[in-house]
């Protein structure tokens, strides 16, 4: 069963990474989208245009037939009046993705205020479906198999990012118990580059310890370090090697979001939209040293390393202290939910494997790690 319905959607982040692959894979399977972009209207229409042909969609096209609306708004200060009509559901995709707070109130402002304000707006306007992004990680620091359920309790967070999706999440959910309301939250881990060609506006995270890597590299080679083999460099990583990170190709995830939105029988669920394969460190070490030809690593107790740092460590573990937990921290998440979407839908998860790995760091060392048109 599909949507059917000539009303549009109300979508929030989609010049934001996924919102702008969740734009394109919906406006392909013809649904009808009012698209709020910060104002003044003309440049982020161009922004937005640049970003979507980028993937392969002709916004003006979409905006010629109808299927698109662009409207100014910004949350939580300014949502637009509903002059286009009826809208039946809105497509939360806004958030701030600074992980601590910072003088603007980020991530606060917008992932929790923000909120706040799009349901008011929501009540107003007589809106009572509901689909919103939020994070695998909201589940903050998880010993056990994290279900695709609400944390009622407030876990111990590691990142002031972490804790505003746990409020937004909880904001969501106390809406969603009036009667004839339903949400779906979608919580995607770790998001990659698009499987098949590498690309990404992101480039945090994953690409921030590949960039430093690189850095290295750079550094060590200027002194003869090799001689034409791999360079050497003794580091330690905290961590274990069997332990599993989770990432996703963005691709991935808004496939199941669209699959998901299109069929009503799926609506009122909480998707994890995780990896249902690891990816283990000992992997990712491999795929480094490979790609930037290195070698010399090692993985070590995090308490002999973190604050125990040689000059090498520390660029990587001092400067990347905001994501060394993640090495260390490897919750699991069950795909209940999400599976199913993914057998109904005949999605297959795209394996990061060596040549889609080298692939991301190909598409990120030719735009200069974000530092090229534009990206940041």
């Amino acid at each position: 069963m599909s949507i059917r319905t000539a009303d549009p959607m109300f979508m929030t982040g989609a010049t934001g990474f996924l919102g702008q692959f969740v734009l394109r894979d919906l406006l392909a399977r013809g649904l009808r989208l009012v698209v709020m972009v910060r104002p003044p209207l003309a440049g982020s229409a161009e922004r937005l245009g640049r970003l979507m042909a980028e993937i392969g969609t002709d916004l003006e096209a979409c905006l010629g037939r109808g299927q698109l609306i662009l409207v100014e708004g910004a949350l939580p200060e300014a949502l637009p009046e509903p002059t286009w009509g009826r809208t039946w559901a809105i497509l939360h995709c806004a958030a701030s993705i600074k992980l601590f707070l910072n003088g603007d109130g980020d991530p606060f402002h917008t992932n929790v205020e923000g909120t706040g304000a799009l349901l008011a707006w929501a009540e107003r306007h007589g809106i009572n479906r509901l689909f919103a992004v939020s994070t695998a990680y909201t589940c903050g620091w998880s010993r056990g198999l994290v279900l695709e359920t609400f944390h009622r309790e407030a876990p111990e967070f590691q990142t002031d990012y972490e804790r505003s999706k746990w409020l937004a999440e909880n904001m969501l959910a106390a809406w969603s118990e009036n009667s004839g309301r339903q949400l779906t939250v979608f919580r995607p881990s770790f998001l990659v580059g698009d499987s098949q060609t590498g690309y990404t506006t992101q480039f945090g995270g994953f690409y921030q310890l590949a960039r430093l890597i690189a850095l290295l590299k750079q550094q060590h080679a200027r002194n003869g370090n090799g001689n034409g083999g791999p360079t050497h460099i003794p580091l330690r990583i905290p961590g274990r090697a069997e332990d599993a990170q989770d990432f996703v190709p963005v691709d991935f995830v808004s496939r199941l979001m669209t699959e998901v939105i299109l069929r009503p029988e799926f609506h009122g669920r909480i998707y994890h939209l995780t990896s249902p394969e690891r990816f283990t460190n000992g992997f990712i070490k491999e795929c480094f040293e490979e790609y930037f030809g290195l070698c010399g690593g090692t993985f070590t107790d995090p308490a002999k390393v973190l604050g125990r740092c040689s000059p090498d460590e520390a660029l990587l573990w001092d400067q990347y202290s905001i994501m060394t937990p993640r090495v260390v921290h490897c919750p699991r998440f069950d795909m209940t939910h999400t599976r199913e979407v993914m057998q109904a839908g005949g999605i297959r998860f795209p394996t990061l494997d060596r040549q889609r790995v080298f692939r991301l760091f190909d598409y990120a060392t030719a735009k200069g790690w974000g530092r090229s048109n534009g990206h940041r």
